[in-house]
Order: structure tokens, then sequence, then C-alpha cells
């Protein structure tokens, strides 16, 4: 069986390409793909610990191993490849399950008391808002232009104006 290899996610490679061009600059230039990598191989090995709290049913997706094996019981053929459509179902099949059980984790609460609020809250946060992820993308810019310019202060302070 192969193993199945999760890159970072786009704003963490974001992050980590921004530190390694600061870095590289550091060194006149040097190192960069090494920065990168040592980057990526620190944020895989944290993994093995996830903070539960910050799961997000979006988040969830099967291991393609574990979906290979659904699909041989399924069908009862171990010679069927799981295909792309396979993994969408899967994962959202994974999804539903998982707000399930957050659904009744949340009747389980209030009946005994529990904060339903907090627990939904912690349980499934807020993916950023729009503004927040402009900001976001409008940093990553400034940074790459070496500096805020005044143009790009305009654009953040009309950004910060605006409501979530």
């Amino acid at each position: 069986m192969t193993t199945l290899i999760t890159p970072p996610p786009p704003h963490l490679l974001k992050k980590f390409s921004t530190e390694a061009r600061d870095e590289s600059n550091k060194r006149n230039g040097a190192g960069y793909l090494k920065t990168f990598a040592r980057l990526c191989i620190e944020w895989a090995n944290s993994k093995s610990t996830p903070n539960l709290s910050q799961i997000r049913s979006s988040d969830i997706t099967p291991p393609l191993e574990l979906v290979q094996q659904w699909i041989d019981q399924i069908y009862g053929n171990p010679k069927i490849i799981v295909a792309s459509d396979d993994l969408c179902l899967a994962k959202l099949a994974a999804q539903w399950g998982a707000d399930q059980e957050l659904e009744a984790c949340l009747m389980y609460a209030g009946d005994n008391g529990l904060s339903i609020t907090r627990m939904r809250a912690a349980r499934r946060p807020k993916p950023p808002s729009l503004k927040e992820e402009a900001l976001q993308a409008l940093a990553e810019l400034a940074a790459e232009c070496y500096g805020n310019t005044d143009q790009s202060d305009t654009i953040r302070r009309a950004l910060e104006k605006l409501d979530d």
C-alpha cells in the first residue's frame, strides 16, 4: 500500500515561503529551499498530536488506505482502485458523520447543563472572514515587495474599516 503524504495547507505554505525568503535575504539569497524544507518537515513532525479543539468538519478527510478498504468491502474486489469521486464522497461522509456526532454531543451537553455555545465554538471554529483573508494576503504581498508602500497602507486601512 502507498502512503498518503498530506502537504501543509496553503496558508502555511505561504507562511513558510515568507519565512524562508526572509531567512534567505539575511544570507544574501542563500538557503531558501533548505529553510522551506525544514519548516515543512517540522510541520509534518508536529502533526502527530493535533489540536483537536481546532478541527473543523471540513478538515476531516479519511486516509486513502481506509477509503480503499471501504471500496474493497463494498465491491468485494480488491483490484478496483479508488477514484477521485470515491475520495470526495468519503470526505463528505466523514464531514457529515463528524457533524452528526457534534450535534449528539451538544444535545448531551444541553441536557446536562454544559455550555453548548462554548462547545460548538471550540469544536467548529469559524474560518477567517474575507476581510481577514484580504488583510493577510495584503500583508504577504507587501512583504514580497520588501516593505509597505503608501498604496498598500491605503488598502490596508480601507480593509480594516470594512465590517467582517
